[in-house]
């Protein structure tokens, strides 16, 4: 199995369990900022989702990988909002933080990995 291939199913198994978690978190908030912060983290999450499963396809690889590092900056500046709004507590944000922090790295050494190269993981 190729670096490349573990990382991938790496970054998807870390990324989907975060995902698991902010859904239950969001759903929590205080209705006024559930419809539309907590919606707003949501989409961005499934939009993060959406390009690490595209980091598979040979043919949009690479702007799947710039596009999943910036939904991955948004929804980190959107978590750290909420904590700043009081919308999540401390032990909340910090575990959502190194999560989103983890993940990070696992696609920043996918992007400098020769899977951005033509490289990809199912050649």
């Amino acid at each position: 199995m190729s670096k490349e291939l573990i990382d991938g199913f790496i970054l998807f198994k870390k990324y989907y369990d975060l995902l698991l978690w902010i859904y239950p978190v969001t759903r929590k908030f205080p209705n006024k900022e559930k419809y539309v912060l907590g919606e707003k983290i949501q989409t961005i999450a499934l939009n993060v989702l959406e390009n690490i499963i595209m980091i598979a396809s040979n043919k949009e690889r690479e702007k799947a990988l710039i596009k999943a590092d910036i939904e991955l900056e948004k929804l980190r500046i959107l978590i750290r909002l909420s904590n700043d709004l009081k919308l999540l507590d401390l032990r909340r944000y910090e575990y959502a933080s190194k999560k989103i922090i983890e993940i990070g790295k696992i696609l920043g050494g996918i992007i400098k990995s020769p899977i951005v190269k033509g490289q990809g993981i199912h050649q």
